[in-house]
């Protein structure tokens, strides 16, 4: 389903992700109605490495489309690389004490 620019896409404020409970998939988002996403995002301990998943048909991940994806930067925009997406977070080393995403869709 199609989204309008500055919708809230999804956010993500339960127990803080444990590198037993990792990673943190959201579900697949469809980008059609907008150009670009904002990441807002805060993770606390541990090594927490975050990424984009791109995919033609939002069931499975393409290494293609992912692979264009810039790594997410909390603040930063993110150019829409594919029809679907899903956040990925991997958390390694250390459990997070705070883990918090908020994504929200760009005009």
């Amino acid at each position: 389903m199609p989204v309008l620019p500055g919708f809230h896409i999804w956010e993500y404020n339960g127990p803080p992700i444990t590198t037993a409970l990792s990673p943190l998939l959201s579900p697949w988002f469809d980008t059609q109605g907008y150009t670009t996403i904002m990441p807002v995002f805060k993770f606390t301990t541990g090594t927490s490495v975050h990424s984009i998943v791109g995919s033609w048909d939002g069931l499975s991940a393409d290494a293609d489309l992912t692979a264009l994806w810039a790594t997410p930067s909390t603040g930063t925009a993110l150019v829409i690389m594919s029809p679907w997406f899903q956040w990925k977070t991997v958390q390694t080393i250390a459990d997070s004490t705070v883990s918090k995403v908020f994504l929200q869709a760009r005009p």
